[in-house]
Order: structure tokens, then sequence, then C-alpha cells
């Protein structure tokens, strides 16, 4: 299979990396979406050193199970040999760079990037060769055994419906107000609109707490100075 590659992220993924990784079940999806839960397996975008959540092809199905890219009734043959197992990981990299630049040129109200619509597009392509019509006459997707690539098809599909939704006015995209490291995404689905945080719990109580110690911490006399003047 050949879908565009373009420039990635540095993600950590040597074994040393993997073997420390917090475990699948401990991952949060607050993104509201699987495209965008897929788009936020990197922790802390902004962060010195980032974490790939799924840096290997097991953890990218387990990821992909808990997330709902694999449902569980739903089976799929690991690569075994190392190139193909590099290049199904290499594909994971390029659909997710490609599906985080395009939800946040919709959450910006930006036009899309060509380089990443090349990306989407392609396996948007790919994906529909996947959906049969059922006898209820819904399209539903067909998940081969043999394809270790389904969950991002059906990563790639469900782009479409969050962007679709997002311009009908259904969602907001919103990036983290968390700018100092997180760069996850999420839908705004709340009844004004005004949600801030990928999660409270989390990025929110972090904003809260800096903001008390920034209140709380002395003014020196250089800050006080450039106050008075």
């Amino acid at each position: 299979m050949t879908v565009p590659v373009y420039g990635r992220l540095p993600v950590q993924s040597t074994e040393e990396h993997v073997s420390e990784a917090r475990p699948i079940s401990h991952i949060r999806l607050d993104g509201g979406r699987l495209c965008i839960d897929f788009a936020n397996s990197i922790h802390d975008r902004f962060a010195a050193e980032v974490e790939d959540y799924i840096a290997t092809p097991e953890r990218y199905v387990e990821w992909a199970r808990r997330s709902g890219a694999m449902a569980t009734n739903e089976a799929m043959d690991m690569p075994l040999r190392a190139r193909e197992r590099e290049r199904l990981m290499a594909d994971v990299r390029s659909l997710r760079d490609a599906v985080h630049l395009l939800l946040l040129a919709s959450a910006d109200c930006a036009p899309l990037p060509a380089d990443a619509l090349l990306v989407q597009n392609a396996w948007l392509k790919l994906a529909r060769q996947s959906q049969v019509l059922s006898e209820t006459g819904v399209l539903t997707f067909h998940a081969e055994r043999d394809d270790a690539r389904f969950p991002l098809k059906r990563i790639a599909l469900d782009l479409i419906d969050t962007i679709a939704d997002a311009r009908a006015g259904k969602l907001k995209l919103r990036l983290c107000a968390n700018h100092r490291s997180c760069g996850w995404l999420f839908a705004d689905t709340s009844k004004n609109g005004m949600r801030r945080w990928c999660a409270m719990e989390t990025c929110g109580t972090i904003s809260k707490m800096a903001t008390r110690r920034n209140k709380s911490a002395p003014v020196s006399s250089d800050a006080l100075r450039r106050t008075q003047q």
C-alpha cells in the first residue's frame, strides 16, 4: 500500500522508551471523535520530549481496540516481518500528522493544507473500497482480517464526518488552552460552546494551579519599579 508521506513529528519510538510507556488502558480519550483521539495519540505535543502512545504495531492494535477504530468482533493479523512492521508504523504516523493538520486548520476556519489533503484523500480512496451496501440499504465498513490498516481507513472516514459536522455547526473543533505542553484537540459539544480544556481534570487543573502560584509569588523590586513608572 502506497500513500503520500511527508514531514513527521520527532516522536520517541525506541524499545527502551516503549518499555516505559504508560498502559493503553490508562490513556485518556478526550477528543470526542475517533479521528481526534487518533491525532491526540501523542502526549503533550508541545513538550520538549513527546510520547507516542502507539509507537509499535502491538500498541497500535491495542489502541485501535480501545478507541473503537477496531470493533470488539473484529480481528487483525499482525505483520511479522520487520520491514512490514516499519511500513505500517510509517503509515500510522503519516495519517496521524495529516489528520492533526486538517483538524487544526478546520478549528481555525483556515484552508485545508494541500500536503495533508493529499494524504487524507489517498486514505479516503482506500477506505471507500472497504465500504459495502448492506441488505438493509445501509453503507457499512467491512474490515478484512489480513488488512492491518483497516483502523486507519475507519479514521479517515471519521475525519470526513467530523469536519462536516464542524462546518454544519454540530460541534466546535478546539485546541486545548494549555498551550505550554498539551496541543490536544477536542470536539466542543457543550451547551454554551465555551469549553477550554481537553479535560478539566488534567490541563484545567494544571492551569488553575499555575495561576494560583503566579498570584501568590512575591513581586520583585524591579517588577514593582516598572509598574510605578
